[in-house]
């Protein structure tokens, strides 16, 4: 992880709220979800993590992501034993184009850096728990799911027959310029101050 120094000001304050949006327990979640679906235990209990900084190292290699998405059937190449950082930075690449194919939105997906160097680590375990969500709405083969994955929604289109349709074309609507035939007459604009008249007949009279 680059060593960037303490944050002032308003950068601190930005890495406060980051901070503060990232969930352990979901973290805990995501972790032994990804434990067994992989078959893959990392090097420490996932539980015994106690903050993100501690939940990056153990993903900061992607190793387990990538085999995470081939075990979801999407062909992730990886470097087995990256001990370089950029062999970890392209393990991080090639599962997030992979988890793009798979069906991920592109707004959900975090950056490298995001993992890499713990910046904003909330947006990676979002990602995962979307992920996990897409795989169930494609029923991915012998994988368990626990609770808290909810499935993609998927879309259900409505075609209305051309009958139905043309129906909407006979009623206007009150944007069209009606409102239950109510007017303006007799108001007057707010603020503005009586105006005191002699009528039209008093002025005849006064002739």
């Amino acid at each position: 992880m680059a060593n960037h120094g303490p944050s002032y000001g308003l950068s601190r304050e930005l890495e406060r709220k980051s901070q503060a949006r990232f969930n352990l327990a979901e973290a805990h979640e995501v972790l032994l979800w990804i434990e067994s679906a992989t078959g893959r235990q990392f090097a420490e209990d996932p539980v015994a993590l106690e903050d993100s900084q501690a939940v990056s190292e153990v993903l900061k290699d992607g190793i387990s992501l990538c085999k995470l998405m081939n075990r979801l059937g999407v062909a992730t190449n990886y470097h087995t034993r990256p001990r370089m950082a950029f062999h970890q930075m392209e393990n991080i690449s090639n599962f997030l184009e992979s988890a793009k194919n798979y069906g991920v939105p592109d707004i959900t997906l975090f950056q490298t850096v995001n993992l890499f160097e713990n910046k904003d680590f909330y947006k990676v375990i979002e990602c995962l728990r979307a992920l996990a969500g897409v795989a169930a709405s494609k029923d991915a083969r012998d994988i368990e799911f626990p609770a808290w994955v909810v499935k993609k929604s998927a879309a259900r289109p409505r075609n209305f027959p051309e009958h139905v349709t043309a129906r909407g074309q006979m009623v206007i609507p009150l944007q069209a310029g009606t409102n239950k035939c109510a007017t303006q007459k007799g108001m007057t604009p707010y603020g503005l101050p009586r105006q005191i008249k002699p009528s039209v007949a008093d002025s005849r009279n006064d002739g």
